[in-house]
């Protein structure tokens, strides 16, 4: 179960539609959620151990994206800088 103080955590890197996100990730391995019971888990109202996991990777993931989307636009801004010195 997802408890309050994870929850607190996830809410950090919480990707946008993340429930929608789940459920695609649980389907492509054979898995059928709905949105409700993927928000219960969340929630901390009710406990599926593969929810619970698909959730983690989900938000793993999207903080992955998160860091090389901004190590990306650093280097470009350092590009720039080194190109186009002020």
């Amino acid at each position: 179960m997802i408890t309050a103080t994870q929850r607190k955590e996830l809410e950090k890197i919480k990707p946008p539609k993340y429930r929608e996100k789940v459920k695609n990730y649980l389907s492509k391995k054979g898995h059928n959620f709905s949105l409700e019971t993927i928000q219960k888990v969340y929630s901390g109202k009710r406990k599926n151990l593969t929810i619970e996991k698909a959730i983690v990777d989900v938000f793993f993931n999207y903080m992955k994206e998160q860091q090389a989307t901004n190590s990306n636009i650093n280097n470009l801004i350092d590009k720039i800088n080194r190109d186009f010195p002020i």
